[in-house]
């Protein structure tokens, strides 16, 4: 990561890398780690930035890092699920690293889990230990859970009075020493995660969570590297502005056969992927 804006699509089948055969322009391609093999070699082929991720998004109903726990208690078997072991985590820890190795990424996301941002920290300071076990070729990315802070804080709109006053009691309270945390764990790379939430409107059930306000207020302060499903044309120029990389498959679904009306005379995709270039600030940067 080169301290430039770049946009990254997301592709998890064939269907989506074969959108950008043809596509010009600088972009790098995330995939999640459970995509088909065969796809992960290919965009490795492709010789353009190469990211893999854990996929939070799957096996919702039987998360890797929880185990069942049975014990007997009142005369009884109590069946609970609990955070798994950390032997567990680290052995699924080591497991994705080791299939990150075979297709050679330029950087992958350490292993988070969504809306749980401690637990996250905890899982980046496994995953940063069982890293640097052995020689690795591409760069750990440490994912800091930040939407369910912003998403979630309850303001406190007047303090009590043995409390702090009352610009500590905000987000920015928590995440900022968050944030700090990975940094001093060895992440030279942070990108800011859960920043989707449901929505039944949209056809993929999720909504970036923040206003363009918001976005450019956290990257003002948080200094990321990348955003996690951040890419979308009204916030590019927030994106520019920050020099931040960022990520979204929405792009790739789009087609004018589809909405004619909308994309007929319009290469939205290919626009994104120029946008980097036609920006005066990279201009300046690349010449």
């Amino acid at each position: 990561m080169d301290g430039r804006f770049l946009p990254i699509f997301s592709v998890d089948w064939s269907g989506l890398l074969k959108k950008l055969s043809n596509l010009e322009g600088e972009y790098g391609i995330l995939s999640p780690a459970h995509s088909d093999n065969t796809l992960l070699y290919r965009i490795r082929d492709l010789g353009k930035p190469f990211l893999i991720d854990s996929g939070v998004f799957a096996n919702k109903n039987n998360p890797w890092y929880q185990d069942i726990y049975c014990e007997f208690k009142q005369d009884r078997w109590v069946r609970e699920v609990r955070l798994a072991s950390e032997v567990h985590l680290r052995e699924k820890i080591n497991q994705y690293l080791n299939r990150c190795d075979r297709f050679s990424p330029d950087y992958v996301f350490a292993p988070d889990i969504i809306n749980e941002p401690i637990l996250s920290l905890y899982l980046a300071r496994l995953s940063w230990e069982e890293y640097w076990l052995k020689p690795r070729t591409y760069t750990l990315i440490g994912v800091v859970q930040v939407g369910n802070a912003l998403n979630n804080w309850q303001e406190q709109t007047t303090p009590l009075l043995d409390s702090f006053p009352i610009h500590y009691y905000s987000p920015k309270s928590f995440l900022a020493p968050l944030i700090s945390e990975y940094r001093n764990i060895g992440y030279k790379y942070i990108a800011l995660g859960g920043l989707l939430k449901p929505d039944h409107k949209k056809r993929t059930g999720l909504k970036f969570s923040l206003s363009i306000q918001e976005l450019d207020e956290l990257l003002t302060w948080s200094r990321p590297d990348f955003v996690l499903a951040g890419l979308a044309l009204t916030r590019l120029e927030v994106l520019r502005k920050h020099q931040v990389w960022a990520d979204s498959t929405g792009w790739l679904w789009w087609d004018a056969r589809y909405e004619p009306e909308r994309f007929a005379n319009w290469n939205a995709l290919q626009e994104v992927a120029n946008y980097r270039l036609n920006s005066p600030i990279e201009k300046n940067l690349i010449s």
